[in-house]
């Protein structure tokens, strides 16, 4: 979940992620941080963020990466919604 000046989000994978989480939150973080130096939309920094850490999640080794898993949870489409504002 994100709130932003341009609105609230929420993100979640397609599927649910079995692994090892070391690392996810980190990458989560690189995620983010990508996407803003990419100037992304909050949307596609979200997405970026979710598959970068599912796919961390996923790797066989701890605190690192799956790069087919990442390309695959972005091509498989993260989703991503807009929430209602709270009243």
């Amino acid at each position: 979940f994100a709130e932003t000046p341009e609105g609230r989000w929420r993100a979640a994978p397609p599927a649910h992620v079995r692994g090892n989480p070391t690392g996810a939150g980190d990458s989560a973080v690189a995620g983010l941080l990508s996407g803003l130096v990419e100037h992304l939309p909050w949307p596609e920094r979200l997405a970026r963020a979710v598959a970068l850490s599912a796919a961390t999640v996923r790797a066989p080794v701890a605190g690192e990466f799956d790069r087919a898993a990442y390309e695959e949870l972005l091509g498989r489409g993260v989703a991503v919604t807009a929430e209602a504002d709270a009243a």
